[in-house]
């Protein structure tokens, strides 16, 4: 708890000894110095960190997709991102020999109750450019005709990323990409594939599903 005291010596903060002071509506207080806590994680805990680390730097390249992805849930862009991470930590993360090993395939660029995209197939027609077909489940559950594609293809060597989320909708049942890099693409990428509609109060998504790493 802080102490207020009168400062006679004028403007003063910073620590002295266990204590630290500093100016609050012109008074001086002081308070003691958090005591630090040397508690040597346990093996959960070094675990869990890893785990974080491992899908944190996985999911940083993309994370304007994600936070577009899970932009269905309420607050700011942090808690999207945020929510991001513990699922694929959650659902993307197992452990080998003790070691957090991390399957991208099983990772989330979206998230939500809309009905998601199946019988997904893909092909190269070009170096450069992917053919995605999908079956039009339109009114199959709460899906219909409108709802639009959002598509991230994400290649975590490199870093390069490609997303789409105008043009394509869940009645066409395909989506043609042309990626902006010359040079043979194919089996550089994992391709992620979901359904969005935008409504008066917000955006509802489908969970992702990957395509694959191709």
């Amino acid at each position: 708890m802080a102490i207020r005291l009168e400062n006679l010596l004028g403007s003063v903060s910073g620590k002295l000894g266990k204590l630290i002071l500093y100016e609050r509506n012109g008074k001086l207080c002081v308070r003691s110095k958090p005591e630090k806590i040397n508690v040597p994680p346990s093996p959960k805990q070094i675990y869990q960190r890893k785990a974080f680390a491992k899908v944190s730097t996985f999911l940083t390249p993309i994370r304007k997709e994600i936070e577009f992805g899970f932009s269905g849930i309420k607050g700011e862009n942090s808690k999207r991102f945020g929510k991001a991470l513990s699922l694929a930590v959650k659902k993307a993360v197992f452990p080998e020999q003790g070691v957090p090993e991390l399957y991208p395939e099983l990772i989330y660029t979206s998230t939500g109750d809309l009905l998601g995209p199946v019988d997904c197939q893909m092909e190269w027609e070009s170096p450069h450019t992917l053919a995605i077909q999908w079956r039009p489940n339109s009114f199959e559950g709460n899906g219909v005709d409108a709802d639009s594609v959002f598509y991230v293809a994400y290649d975590p060597l490199t870093q390069r990323k490609w997303s789409v989320r105008e043009g394509g909708y869940r009645k066409n049942g395909n989506l043609k990409i042309e990626f902006p890099w010359s040079g043979p693409l194919q089996g550089k990428f994992y391709h992620y594939l979901s359904f969005y509609r935008i409504k008066k109060n917000g955006v509802e998504f489908s969970d992702s599903v990957c395509l694959g790493f191709f």
